[in-house]
Formats: structure tokens, sequence, C-alpha cells
């Protein structure tokens, strides 16, 4: 026998053993990319449903107007703005509420009542029977394309009140695009080792997929908690302080000696105007680092409250201790400011008020709203504290300005 032949005799083997090897790795790969693809779904379905949910319970906990927005499909443009402004928390893009009927009373992107939809029968039957439905809408889907967005989820959720009341159901739509695609790199990589290793190595996709979706979670808990703080200053935003104050007046034996300082900027579009807007952002982060000095790190909390406007809370404090944070804080406002080659000292009008235990948080933003707005109607640039002589200011002014 020659070489020729010994080499092809050999060859025989090594073909049909290296077609067994394609062929199993080929069967590896197919039911590695439908296990992969399997996995996917479900993480999404589930990471979307708690994201949803999570939107859903805030939502019925920090908006007092839920009811009559699920029943009848009323809200002011200020409800859904702020709604809207939660939607970044966890990827919402829209929403839809019904009624007990099943009839759509609100739609976020129009904010108006839609009597026109009929029955939805699935939120009739997740209202009925209490369970949330979860659907996945690919990019290869109309609505998809329409909306610009590689990959959503429609979540069902019963609307249910804090008092445990179903009155409804809600509609989410959650964008997991970006949840989707980092799952999808990431199974690609394993896949390819997975398909070298085979067998060697079956365990490694049960332990990856727990390591790599747990890392997932845990990157998007850091995104989350990075959405509490305002972009501009470093400190929290309205959200945040509207959440601080809804748990603190949930509370039953909570309600008193919460003392409150809203902060307005004055004259804040001047500066705008004169420097520019380099400046006004300026400002507003040297406000911010002037008021946390004013503060206990352990215990207070500030936010920016709205376009240059601030809220300091300071709980479990005493009057005398008001006071001397009323002085101090107007003390720290005389910091000059300085930007570029210009000094200037920020003019802030503040109003305070203590709480008592008898207050809400509507009366307590109440009565914090009015002192501030004495103060800006005496001259600006100080402080006044709440006293029940300011109530029906706004009807004085109301009736001055049409006499």
């Amino acid at each position: 026998m020659g070489l020729a032949s010994l080499i092809n005799e050999n060859r025989k083997p090594i073909l049909f053993a290296l077609a067994g090897t394609i062929a199993v790795v080929v069967l590896v790969a197919a039911a590695l990319d439908e296990l992969i693809d399997w996995q996917v779904q479900v993480a999404i379905r589930k990471n979307a449903e708690v994201r949803a949910l999570n939107w859903s319970e805030n939502f019925f906990a920090t908006t007092p107007s839920s009811r009559r927005m699920v029943e009848k499909g009323i809200a002011t443009p200020s409800e859904l703005d702020r709604l809207e402004s939660s939607f970044a928390l966890v990827d919402v893009i829209r929403f839809e509420m019904f009624n007990r009927e099943g009839v759509r009373t609100l739609l976020s992107d129009t904010g108006v009542l839609d009597p026109s939809s009929g029955v939805n029968t699935t939120a009739l039957r997740v209202y009925e029977t209490g369970l949330p439905l979860v659907f996945i809408h690919e990019k290869e889907d109309y609505e998809t394309q329409a909306t610009q967005l590689e990959t959503y989820v429609e979540v069902y959720l019963p609307a249910i009140l804090p008092s445990g009341e179903t009155i409804g159901a809600i509609e989410v739509y959650v964008d997991v695009t970006r949840f989707e695609d980092e799952l999808e790199e990431v199974f690609q990589q394993i896949s390819g080792y997975l398909i070298l290793g085979t067998l060697l190595i079956g365990l490694f996709p049960a332990v990856a997929y727990v390591r790599t979706t747990r890392q997932i979670m845990r990157k998007d808990k850091q995104l989350l908690e990075l959405t509490r703080y305002d972009k501009l200053t470093g400190i929290y935003n309205r959200d945040t302080v509207s959440t601080y104050l809804t748990q603190f007046f949930a509370s039953p034996e909570a309600g008193g000696n919460l003392g409150i300082f809203f902060v307005d900027v004055d004259h804040f579009k001047q500066v705008n105007d004169q420097y520019g807007h380099a400046a006004g952002d300026k400002l507003l982060q040297h406000i911010a680092t002037v008021l946390k000095g004013c503060i206990k790190t352990e215990t207070d909390l500030i936010g920016r409250y709205g376009g240059d406007e601030f809220v300091i809370l300071m709980p479990e404090i005493s009057r005398d201790m008001f006071r001397e944070r009323c002085s101090l804080i107007m003390k720290a406002s005389q910091t000059p400011c300085r930007h570029k080659d210009i000094n200037f000292i920020p003019s802030l009008s503040v109003g305070a008020y203590l709480t008592e235990t008898r207050d809400t948080e509507k009366s307590a933003l109440h009565k914090a709203d009015l002192a501030v707005y004495a103060a800006k109607r005496s001259g600006r640039s100080q402080l006044v504290e709440y006293t029940p002589t300011l109530e029906g200011l706004f009807d004085q002014e109301v009736s001055r300005q049409s006499a």
C-alpha cells in the first residue's frame, strides 16, 4: 500500500469524525440558540413586569388623584407632566388606564378621555382575575415600527389603590430594547464558549446566566439610583422629594416637627439674560452647594424642586433649632457666586414652615408656599416663616389686582 492510499484510508475516519463533530456542534448551536432566545424572553418578561409593577405602585402611592384618573379619565396637565417625568425611572414609554368595565379612560399620549375605544377584554380580564398579563412586541411588529423601538413589552396590571381596593386596570408599555441588547450580547459570547466546550462545560450556561442577569440587574439598580438626582446640581430631584414627603406623611405617628424650607431664586431670569445660561447654571450649582452646607447629611434632605426652586426638609427638628436653621440659611445665602470674572451675591426668597401633627402633605406644602410667596411679595431676599395670618394672601392679591 502506497503512501497516498494510506493517507486516503486514514482520511475517511478523520472526515467522518470531523463531520460528526460539526454535526454535533451545529445541533448544540441550534439548541443553544433556542435556549438563549427562551431565556432572554423569560428575563425580559419578568424584568418588564417588575418595572411596570414598581411604576404602578409608585403612581398609586404618590398620586392622590389616581382614583379620579382611572375611573373618570380626568388628569390635569401638571399631573400628566409628573407622570411622564417618572417614566425614565423604569423605561416606561406610555400607559393606558381602564375602569372596572374595561373601558379605556385615559391615554398618556393625549391625556384625555377616549370613550370610543370600547371594551378592552384583556384589561377586563386582568381586573376580574387580579393577575397581570405580559406581551412582548418585537421589531417586526407594526406598532413597534411605528414607535421607533426595537422591542417593548405590554404589561396589563390591576389598578390597586394603597388601601387594597381594585378600581380597574392599567396597561403599561415598557421599553426593553437596551435590556434585550445587553442580554443578547452577553449570551452570544457565552454560546461561543459553550459550543467549543459542549459537554465539558454543560453547567456553565446556568451559572453564567445567573451571574450575568445579576450583573445586569445590579447595573439597572445603579441607573435607577442615578435617576433620583438632579443632573445639574447633584442634589435630589423633585420626584425624590415628593416621594419622601408622601412616605413621611403616610405614617400614622408622623406629621409633626418637619422643617420645610421653600427656596426661590430671585431674578433668575435676569441672570440668564444678562450673563448667559452658563452663569445661570453656575448660580444654581452654587446655591445647591451653599444650602447643602446648612443641613445634616445623615437626616436632612435637599432637592431641586423646579427650574429655580429648591426644597429643604429637616425631620425631627425642634422649634429653637428650626429658627437657628432659618438664620443659617439666610446667612449662607449671602455667599458670593463667581462665574468667570463676575462676582454676584444671590438673592433668595425663602418660605419656612415647621409642621404640626395635624398637618397633611397638602397642607404643609401649602403653608410653605404661602410663606415664600409672602417673602417675594415683601421685597424678596428674605425669609418668611408661616403664620396663620398669611392665609388668604393669594385671595388678597387677586382682589387687589382685579380692583
